[in-house]
């Protein structure tokens, strides 16, 4: 079938292609994607409340609303895993130490606050200092991009019901994580292929609440892709072509399964 040029709306990524993660309340840019997805800040990382600051100098940033956090501790290191390459690294960095300043920028003051790797997070994420009281209960760790692959059916459900697409339509839903390594580099590499080869739009769903008890990390998303004049036997194929690479010496048929990456509706 010939190529018909791709129109593309973005929802929930507005901010996604500026330099900074949306749903934080704190300013995190896109550079910090690895502490992110690794739940690990380091010494020497510096954060900003409002996003202002990080284009002044530390004289101007000073008479600006707002907080900063200068991480003291851990010191800096390779980090053994890849990002979002192991859910259990993300888990067990969340329980473990970090020491910063904590600078209340207008005020002129400033403190040291030695806590959790999750509690950091989750300032960064929700914004209430409040969680850096180790009397308040320890955040639990938040679900991830992995969890949401066996949610799926419940998500395109849901999101089906709220966008309601054309029958003749086909649906292509993808967990991603935009800031962890594997799972962003999927959902770009399939953005890229579907646009060569389709006409489509796309919006990218926070996975919020999905999970019921405990909430998605704020950097997971459902990519929904719905695609027109098309198949999806022609979908599969031109996934299959972006997310399968057989080993060299494999024999037999293909033992590419897409449900392993995504759902197709």
């Amino acid at each position: 079938m010939g190529k018909a040029p791709a129109r593309k709306r973005l929802k929930t990524m507005a901010n996604a292609n500026s330099n900074f993660f949306p749903n934080f309340i704190w300013a995190v840019p896109k550079s910090f994607a690895d502490p992110l997805s690794n739940c690990r800040f380091e010494q020497g990382d510096t954060l900003y409340e409002n996003q202002s600051a990080y284009s002044l100098p530390w004289s101007e940033v000073r008479q600006t609303p707002g907080h900063a956090i200068q991480v003291l501790s851990p010191q800096k290191g390779v980090a053994a895993k890849s990002p979002g390459q192991d859910d259990s690294a993300f888990a067990e960095n969340w329980q473990q130490e970090v020491v910063f300043d904590l600078h209340d920028l207008k005020a002129s003051l400033s403190s040291t606050i030695t806590t959790t790797e999750g509690r950091l997070y989750t300032l960064l994420w929700q914004g209430d200092l409040k969680i850096l009281d180790p009397a308040e209960p320890a955040p639990p760790v938040p679900l991830q991009a992995g969890a949401l692959k066996k949610l799926l059916p419940q998500a395109a459900k849901k999101m089906q019901t709220e966008l309601l697409p054309d029958s003749t339509q086909i649906q292509f839903f993808l967990p991603c994580d935009l800031a962890a390594g594997l799972y962003r580099d999927k959902y770009l590499n399939v953005k890229k292929k579907l646009e060569e080869e389709f006409d489509f739009d796309m919006k990218l769903e926070a996975a919020g609440s999905l999970g019921g008890g405990l909430p998605f990390l704020p950097t997971v998303h459902t990519a929904v892709f719905t695609l027109r004049n098309t198949t999806a036997e022609q979908v599969e194929k031109a996934l299959q072509d972006v997310l399968y690479r057989p080993s060299a010496n494999r024999k037999g048929g293909s033992r590419f399964r897409l449900k392993t990456h995504g759902l197709l509706i």
